[in-house]
């Protein structure tokens, strides 16, 4: 193992593959669990559900380790995919994707030596080529977001890609709901009255391991109902993400950290949300709904139901809609910058590589400009006379 300049009381090292993280897997847990903050994109769980679920053939995986000692503090995942590209121009990425919208370094948010000497070593390291390192998916509020400012990387560039969503549920509903229109409220009054009038409406959150299996199905259900079922992009139109959820169920459900919420008419559900716990947080990572009861906007009323649940529960402050998805403008919800990062090694390969993301970043950025301006000015639609 390197040493590094910032700091050499760090010691790195690169294990590889699904071997490589069963090796780190009992040291990293250890590490969690004594993070004063930790979330679950720092859960072992976390990636070990993506590599058993999700993870291609054609990628390999890698686990940057720091330790002090013998003590780990610190892992970074990445992953690279094959092909003559990667060979080219070889780029290493934070994991990623539709299923798994935010990453984040694990370590302690506090100790700022870390991301600096890791950055350092993964530089001079030979045994991971790299000419670009992406962060696709960097929140302001993270460990990342938090240490990437102070460090200033001169070869680095950033953008914000969207914006992460959520309440304040430290204090009660009408707290949490306080900037939500007064129409609005009116609105999911009158539906709840017209779903009462419909039958025995309910709410439950299922959290032993034992039920969340049955849960799940529940939510699988609602979840691939009307339009998600016939576009063909429902979780359980997809034996992946299937086995991806019921993987998050097994890892989490076991740490008393996932949560199914289900609304029920009568009896049967009519919308569900899943979601995982963590730092005082319920992060709800996809919620379903049944287009027969759309009538009662179902979805609507069990998103209530949850607010107010998570306020009232003492070991919860925060909401969290995880992405910023169209419907949560309703809830006037806080929004946490979301960024893509790119860093490049001072190496005559990363020189070349930052220069040409630099140019189609600003060349994108231009081009996005000018298709505002042609539509601001274009004709406005004839008014009849």
């Amino acid at each position: 193992m390197l040493t590094n300049r910032t700091d050499p009381t760090w010691r790195f090292e690169i294990l590889r593959g699904r071997q490589g993280f069963d090796v780190l897997r009992p040291r990293w847990q250890a590490l969690v669990d004594g993070l004063p903050n930790s979330t679950y994109l720092q859960q072992p769980g976390w990636i070990g559900s993506y590599l058993d679920a999700i993870a291609r053939p054609d990628e390999t995986f890698y686990f940057v380790a720091a330790s002090r000692g013998t003590e780990l503090g610190g892992v970074l995942v990445l992953k690279r995919s094959a092909g003559l590209q990667a060979w080219l121009k070889p780029e290493v990425e934070m994991v990623t994707g539709e299923h798994m919208v935010l990453a984040d370094l694990v370590g302690d948010v506090r100790d700022r030596s870390l991301w600096p000497a890791m950055l350092d070593w993964l530089v001079r390291q030979r045994s991971m080529r790299w000419a670009v390192l992406r962060l696709p998916a960097v929140a302001a509020s993270s460990v990342l977001g938090q240490v990437l400012p102070a460090l200033g990387t001169p070869r680095c560039l950033r953008t914000t890609r969207t914006r992460s969503a959520w309440l304040d549920c430290s204090r009660d509903l009408a707290h949490a709901t306080q900037s939500v229109s007064k129409s609005f409220h009116q609105n999911l009054n009158r539906l709840t009255r017209r779903a009462q009038s419909m039958g025995t409406l309910g709410y439950q959150t299922v959290t032993a391991p034992q039920a969340l299996e049955q849960a799940l199905e529940q939510f699988l259900g609602v979840e691939s109902s009307g339009w998600k079922k016939d576009s063909g992009t429902a979780i359980a139109l997809d034996p992946v993400l299937v086995a991806f959820y019921r993987r998050l169920v097994n890892e989490f459900g076991t740490r008393g950290a996932c949560r199914i919420n289900l609304l029920t008419l009568d009896g049967v559900t009519i919308a569900a949300q899943f979601g995982l716990v963590s730092d005082r947080q319920l992060n709800l990572l996809k919620i379903g709904y049944s287009q027969e009861h759309a009538s009662i906007a179902p979805g609507n009323l069990a998103m209530r139901h949850t607010i107010e649940q998570v306020c009232a529960d003492p070991s919860l402050d925060r909401l969290s809609f995880v992405t910023h998805p169209p419907w949560a403008h309703l809830w006037k919800p806080h929004l946490t910058p979301v960024d893509s990062v790119s860093l490049f090694p001072p190496t005559p390969v990363g020189r070349v590589a930052h220069a040409l993301s630099g140019w189609r970043q600003e060349h994108r950025a231009r081009h996005a400009e000018g298709a505002v301006e042609t539509t601001v000015g274009a004709p406005g639609p004839r008014v009849p006379a």
